[in-house]
């Protein structure tokens, strides 16, 4: 399959997208791109495809681009719940090509695999999840669709080409982020963290955000942020229970720090958003998911539930 190539000041038009879930014994369905993209983002199971002339196995945190004027259909039946988001999206015949004409300074294109692992999949769900929310009975709601679908491919496309740099750097990081998360529950300071490794705090706080762009404490709020953002959409907590699920003590702090992160406070956002997951219930592994959460979870998860077909 071919790259992706378009011109970073072109807005690209989004169609139709969802998320999708289905349980073990599911299998695409055969369908042709007529000139459109579509952007699928797994998040859980192994999806079997043959595109064109390619066979494809995509996996947890794999993103694919199915490129237009293509057939594609599943090879295999899923062996496992699967769960995977799908966009379909135009660009523009000068944008696309692989070829880029003179007019266009190499600056301005962005060009990238149609298929890559993603270690950190929030930088796409969020905008993902901003995009499917959006009411299409709204003023200008196909223009906000449009940019919201330009800036998931800028993002795509950043997190592509971001070169390895220092391994030993990101060995270390990777394994503060792990051991942030298993011990997020006990709310560990700069000191702890940095005990783990037997480090310089100021040390261990620089390479931190040199490689995740921000401070241990600040990923550690992102992360409570993001799990009750999940609880939120995906069960049927009440916000304060949500804010103790998400390791937050005090009631207070928690709606501060969500509405300074989300832009709304947890009621707000459990109604603009909720709609976007139908009935799937399935959360981000990534996510420090109280173990009894997950397992409740597990246990009132209907195979019978209707879900979008892509």
């Amino acid at each position: 399959m071919n790259q992706l190539t378009f011109n970073k000041n072109q807005v690209v038009s989004f169609m139709v997208g969802g998320n999708f879930s289905a349980d073990p014994g599911w299998q695409h369905k055969t369908r042709y791109h007529h000139g459109d993209y579509e952007l699928m983002v797994c998040v859980r199971g192994q999806i079997n495809l043959s595109i064109g002339t390619d066979n494809v196995i995509l996996n947890p945190n794999e993103v694919l681009i199915v490129p237009p004027y293509t057939f594609m259909w599943g090879t295999q039946v899923s062996k496992t719940p699967v769960e995977f988001y799908w966009l379909h999206f135009l660009v523009s015949q000068t944008n696309s090509g692989a070829k880029p004409t003179n007019k266009t300074s190499p600056t301005d294109r962005i060009t990238f695999q149609n298929q890559a692992r993603i270690d950190d999949l929030s930088p796409l769900l969020i905008p993902i999840n901003e995009l499917l929310a959006v009411n299409a009975s709204e003023p200008f709601a196909q223009e906000q669709q449009n940019l919201l679908m330009t800036l998931i491919l800028i993002r795509l496309a950043n997190l592509m080409t971001v070169k390895p740099q220092e391994s030993s750097g990101n060995a270390l990081v990777e394994q503060l982020k792990e051991w942030i998360r298993t011990n997020i529950y006990r709310s560990p300071t700069l000191a702890d963290i940095a005990k783990e490794t037997e480090l310089n705090p100021q040390y261990v706080s620089r390479v931190f955000k040199k490689h995740v762009g921000m401070s241990p404490k600040h990923y550690m709020i992102h992360l409570k942020i993001q799990t009750a953002q999940a609880l939120l959409i995906r069960t049927n907590l009440s916000i304060k229970e949500v804010g103790s699920y998400s390791y937050y003590s005090d009631d207070k702090l928690f709606m501060k720090q969500f509405k300074q992160l989300s832009g709304v406070t947890p009621s707000e956002f459990r109604t603009l958003y909720q709609k976007v997951y139908h009935n799937n219930q399935v959360i981000d592994p990534v996510l420090p998911i109280p173990e009894e959460i997950t397992q409740k979870l597990d246990d009132d998860r209907d195979p019978g539930s209707p879900t979008i077909k892509p």
